[in-house]
């Protein structure tokens, strides 16, 4: 099914757009682009092109835009807006997204028992919230390493007290507005169950995606420890299936004259081994993961390094919008992008390539590579999100390999879903957001061909 151009740009603006940022490393890097007409123009307009430049921000790891003090003023200003000015709503949207936060980090059995909990407390965090993020960023460092033997996932660990703080109070504020969307779309809140599997993003793409655009290859499942299926003598990934921010994340390279896998990831702690047989990588894994999955490792094409296409789509009234797309490269010696401080390149949608770099520091070293696919790509994006609608914002995450593009997962809740960095540079882009989200009426928004998304 083919789109017509239809959509518009939003007024959502990024501050002082022309005078913060200059084309990345260069500023001629449209000269010279290596684009030499095989890639077409992008015919989707992109609502916020710039978005990953993260601009009139200091450092890109603090979560720092123009001063703490301005920042927490801005974030606290549209949570308070929400909860005071509108609080049928924010109670509402506030208990569907905690009800669909303790789905995700916990079971379907636990999940049910905390719905009246939750019910009880929400008058609380819609209070309090702010002030209880600043006590648990205060605490969640110690609390992970010495209560839960765990360090802080590798996306956390560049933020400052206040950013991480600020964060917090952006997710909750998003994603309560987000969760009055499916609540008055008649969607359960276990659906963050199901839509935070790799499983599910999975099945959705092989049903989903046309010829020549495909999902990852599962290999085998690993479920309470056990390892169902054999493990091939390939290079494998091994995920959670439930995971996120590249926790737990490895890649294995297949070692044919050792006869091992070897684990090479920058992320391995110190722990770990570097070399496995097949049996001890089963031992290994049952010790480490409860439930995953295994897949083929798909390799980028050249001259693509280790990276992925991460494409954000928007849906406030039932069809889908182009907010952004990025390429995202993976640090050195790592396979996973899960970071907040990459060196991200944004799109050249006039030409359909990689277009400058984020970084004001970088090399720029990929500009200018073609990407002719990603008019496509991003039509599939769209398409898919058109029979997701109950989710405002997804975040795809695509491999460019020479078998085509490869479908990793929609990102539909915290942290992957990122269109934040936006919304709260400047209070008038959330405001926006805001009154599209609470004025439209989303009944119906769960058709037929999403009903097993529903939960009584």
């Amino acid at each position: 099914m083919s789109r017509s151009n239809t959509n518009t740009a939003n007024d959502l603006k990024e501050p002082d757009l022309n005078s913060q940022y200059i084309a990345g490393a260069s500023s001629d890097w449209g000269r010279n682009s290596a684009c030499n007409g095989h890639s077409e123009r992008i015919k989707y307009k992109a609502l916020w092109p710039e978005y990953f430049a993260r601009l009139g921000q200091k450092d890109s790891t603090t979560w720092h835009y123009q001063g703490y003090l301005k920042d927490t003023f801005v974030v606290w200003r549209a949570f308070y807006s929400l909860m005071l000015g509108h609080p049928v709503i924010a109670f509402i949207g506030m208990r569907h997204f905690f009800q669909s936060l303790i789905y995700r980090i916990s079971d379907e059995k636990r999940g049910r028992y905390f719905l009246p909990v939750i019910t009880i407390i929400t008058p609380i965090l819609m209070l309090l919230s702010p002030i209880i993020s600043l006590f648990a960023v205060a605490i969640a460092p110690g609390f992970l390493k010495y209560a839960m033997n765990r360090l802080v996932p590798p996306l956390f660990r560049p933020f400052k007290f206040m950013g991480w703080a600020n964060y917090n109070v952006m997710l909750i504020t998003m994603f309560s507005l987000h969760g009055y969307k499916q609540y008055r779309g008649g969607v359960h809140p276990s659906i963050a169950l199901k839509h935070s599997s790799k499983l599910f993003w999975h099945h959705f793409f092989d049903q989903h995606l046309p010829a020549g655009h495909r999902a990852t290859h599962q290999l085998a499942l690993i479920e309470s420890g056990k390892v169902k299926g054999d493990i091939p003598k390939t290079d494998i990934v091994i995920k959670p299936i439930a995971g996120g921010a590249g926790y737990n994340l490895r890649t294995m390279i297949w070692e044919r004259e050792l006869n091992q896998f070897r684990c090479i990831d920058i992320e391995r702690a110190a722990t770990e081994k570097e070399l496995y047989s097949l049996d001890e990588l089963r031992i290994w894994i049952g010790k480490t993961y409860d439930n995953g999955v295994i897949e083929k490792l798909e390799h980028t094409r050249k001259p693509f390094p280790i990276s992925s296409i991460r494409i954000l789509t928007l849906n406030l009234d039932r069809k889908s919008q182009l907010l952004s797309a990025a390429m995202l490269p993976a640090p050195e010696g790592s396979n996973s992008t899960a970071y907040f401080d990459l060196d991200t390149y944004l799109i050249d949608y006039e030409h359909g390539a990689v277009g400058r770099p984020a970084r004001l520091h970088s090399d720029g070293q990929y500009t200018g590579i073609e990407i002719p696919e990603l008019n496509g790509i991003i039509e599939n994006c769209l398409n898919m999100h058109d029979e997701l609608p109950y989710h405002v914002e997804i975040s795809w995450d695509v491999l460019l390999t020479d078998d085509g593009p490869v479908y990793l997962e929609g990102n539909v809740f915290p942290p992957g879903c990122d269109y934040k960095i936006s919304i709260f540079k400047k209070y008038e882009n959330f405001v926006y957001l805001r009154d599209r989200l609470c004025d439209q009426t989303n009944e119906g928004l769960c058709t037929e061909s999403q009903s097993d998304a529903r939960q009584v």
